[in-house]
């Protein structure tokens, strides 16, 4: 069960805005420097091989006109592409929000369309801190977590997102998510025992660790009873591996355990898997 408890919450730094204006400016000069100083030359050559006038009446003429024109539209783009991009990006940071919960971390995103995207720990495979050249400049980190099947650009109905359900951006001290992501992650990825057994099992203490193995032995020796139908079940719903550990909740490697046959699934992930793959339980098995 997913708890709603915030251990804490998180926003984009402002200085985020000022890397990526930064970053546009750069690629703007790239772009329209080029053509400026071409047409600025071209001009000026018109205009000092002009005889019979002097320079600055060849300039009020059609050369000095034309280059007037062309320098005005380019600045004009790039005011207007300067003034776009400024109220985007404010836009986005306003939208952009991340809450670290005890089992899952929630980042709410968008520009025109607020994205809620809810990753549980179980699902996190790995966790990247970026510290780029223009990052460095505003002391600026971007944090990535990387998912079970979910990394790159991705398509969606509201169009191209080139991020991955776990981007993070603009972040001035990533070292505190990191570590409670960290913390929180093995905390999940810890075998939990059921009540039951712990009662059973680790009691006298002394006979703990044997029972344990015991128990572990002998689930695993219960998969050699059985084969297992799942790949091909999987298969006929043109299923990969990395979609269906996705759609149950468990990483990649649980689904290809189960498909070898190693061990029995419990019960609520067997009917997990036999409600994703539209199937009873007892198809998902068969007696060898």
């Amino acid at each position: 069960m997913i708890k709603d408890d915030v251990l804490f919450k998180g926003e984009i730094h402002r200085d985020f805005k000022k890397k990526v204006l930064l970053k546009i400016n750069l690629i703007l000069a790239l772009i329209l420097v080029p053509p400026a100083i071409f047409s600025s030359l071209t001009a000026l050559d018109i205009i000092n091989t002009s005889s019979g006038k002097s320079f600055f009446e060849n300039f009020v003429g059609p050369p000095g006109i034309l280059l007037t024109l062309i320098l005005s539209t380019l600045a004009i783009v790039w005011i207007i592409i300067l003034i776009i991009s400024s109220i985007g990006l404010s836009k986005f940071i306003k939208n952009f929000s991340y809450n670290v919960s005890e089992d899952h971390i929630v980042i709410q995103r968008g520009l025109f369309t607020t994205k809620k995207v809810t990753i549980p720990y179980i699902r996190i495979q790995n966790i990247n801190v970026i510290n780029g050249f223009f990052d460095k400049r505003y002391k600026l980190y971007t944090v990535k977590l990387e998912t079970a099947g979910k990394s790159g650009t991705l398509f969606t109905s509201s169009g191209i997102n080139f991020h991955s359900e776990g981007y993070i951006p603009g972040i001035k001290d990533p070292d505190i998510i990191e570590e409670k992501i960290n913390e929180l992650m093995k905390k999940h990825s810890q075998v939990q025992i059921p009540q039951i057994l712990e009662e059973k099992l680790f009691k006298p203490e002394e006979l703990a660790f044997d029972n344990f193995i015991s128990y572990i032995l002998s689930k695993l020796r219960e998969g050699e009873k059985l084969k297992t139908r799942i790949k091909e079940l999987r298969e006929s719903k043109n299923l990969t591996l990395s979609k269906l550990a996705e759609m149950v909740g468990v990483p990649i490697q649980t689904i290809e355990y189960l498909e070898e046959g190693r061990y029995n699934p419990s019960l609520s992930l067997a009917l997990k898997i036999s409600k994703v793959l539209d199937c009873k339980i007892e198809e998902l098995f068969q007696l060898t």
